[in-house]
């Protein structure tokens, strides 16, 4: 009997707060990005959305995850790409090429942004 007493106690205090932990996670799961990565935003929706996800978790085993990925990272890979010092992967040097250097920036650090904990 003391048992389910202290059950009825916990119970509701666990689902506040897990719905708390959810609350904020939904929070930042929706935030929309800065002002000034919009533009970038969209370039990535355009350009990387097929092999690396919408929210930058690759599609497949194979394609890597750029959310919260570095952003220093990820420019001199994409510049390796542009440049042809890093040849291993066609499509992928044909999308970076695609690219200006500022999007190159700027498409790396909104990536660096989020998925982020």
């Amino acid at each position: 009997m003391k048992i389910a007493l202290k059950i009825k106690k916990i119970v509701p205090a666990a689902i506040f707060l897990l719905t708390g932990c959810t609350e904020q996670q939904s929070a930042t799961q929706i935030q929309s990005p800065p002002k000034h990565l919009e533009a970038a935003q969209a370039k990535a929706m355009q350009l990387c959305t097929g092999c690396h996800g919408p929210t930058g978790i690759g599609t497949t085993p194979f394609n890597p995850n750029l959310a919260c990925q570095k952003k220093e990272y990820m420019v001199k890979q994409l510049q390796y790409y542009r440049n042809g010092s890093r040849s291993t992967h066609k499509p992928m040097s044909n999308i970076a090429r695609l690219l200006s250097e500022e999007e190159v920036e700027s498409v790396s650090e909104w990536y660096s942004t989020i998925g982020c904990l």
